[in-house]
């Protein structure tokens, strides 16, 4: 194995803890890992932190080698049977690193070839530091009711994925999904404060946020958006199948029993992210969406493109949520 250079750990543990977003700390680590190997490499990881997500490819030192990598799901298989925190394991003749946060696996370097046990064991403990820094700075952008990601954290969710950074490097182009965003709002959620007070109020607020968040997968995004409205930024196939997801949500809230309240719906709109929009576009024809959904009963799912709306009516449209 070829080394470029032999840094010093304390100065890269600085580096990465020195990141204040998590999209610049994965860049980090990225230019950390590329300078330390000169083999073919990828490294995957469970954004959520939880090993109930599979670890997905944040980036490979080249596309081709996702290839030699083969099925994620084996990798993690085999780094599970392993009762101890080894710092490296072989694996059909390559390297792993494996990456534990809280005593569970979220994530892996895979490395071709051998690697030393000594370079193994710098990497083992940057990507602890990664995972440590990569928690702090998830739990500093979660909202304290409802425990979804806070408005504050939302431009910035969405400008990566308009930017091109939402998606794994190692995944099948025949499986592509799009990205959505969908508002919902709590229908007639200022009669519940007024009728129940604010304390069943909150519980109302942090029990739609937990079935929101049961409804998408760990790599999706679910924010309290405010007050009683939620964002959520999801991946899908097509328009069909997100309306699919965003009906089983009304569904599921429309069914359930809440305290005192008994039953509470919600309103939903729904557009595709795309990377010609500014962020305050992209909510803009989501929240008209939803408004829709307002007008015409509530407890409904509204898609953008069936508004019709033509460029000249969607840019002067004006929005009154209530």
């Amino acid at each position: 194995m070829s080394i470029s250079y032999s840094p010093c750990g304390h100065e890269l543990t600085l580096e990465l803890l020195a990141q204040k977003s998590e999209l610049v700390l994965m860049q980090a680590l990225e230019r950390v890992i590329s300078d330390v190997f000169k083999e073919s490499y990828a490294f995957y990881f469970s954004k959520s932190l939880s090993e109930k997500e599979v670890p997905k490819s944040i980036f490979v030192s080249h596309r081709d080698f996702c290839v030699v990598v083969g099925p994620v799901d084996a990798v993690v298989d085999k780094l599970q049977q392993r009762q101890d925190d080894k710092h490296l394991i072989q694996y059909h003749g390559d390297s792993v690193i494996p990456l534990y946060h809280q005593a569970q696996l979220v994530g892996f370097l895979y490395i071709e070839g051998q690697v030393n046990l000594t370079i193994a064991t710098l990497i083992k403990h940057l990507l602890t530091v990664f995972a440590h820094q990569m928690a702090t700075l998830h739990f500093a952008r979660i909202d304290p009711l409802s425990e979804l990601l806070n408005r504050q954290t939302f431009d910035e969710k969405v400008m990566e994925i308009t930017n091109g950074d939402g998606f794994t490097v190692c995944r099948d182009d025949s499986e592509d999904r799009k990205w959505y965003l969908a508002m919902a709002d709590i229908d007639h959620f200022k009669q519940v404060n007024d009728n129940f007070g604010h304390v069943i109020g909150d519980e109302v607020i942090l029990l739609v946020a937990q079935k929101i968040k049961a409804n998408f997968r760990a790599e999706d995004y679910v924010f309290r958006y405010g007050g009683e409205e939620f964002a959520v930024l999801f991946q899908s196939h097509n328009d069909d199948s997100a309306v699919v997801a965003l009906e089983r949500l009304r569904s599921t809230i429309a069914s359930s029993r809440f305290p005192q309240v008994e039953h509470v719906s919600v309103s939903l709109g729904f557009t595709e992210v795309v990377d010609t929009l500014q962020v305050s576009e992209q909510v803009h024809k989501a929240d008209l969406a939803l408004y829709h959904s307002k007008e015409n009963g509530r407890n409904q799912v509204t898609n953008y493109l069936a508004l019709g709306l033509a460029e000249s009516q969607y840019a002067c449209a004006e929005i009154e949520l209530f």
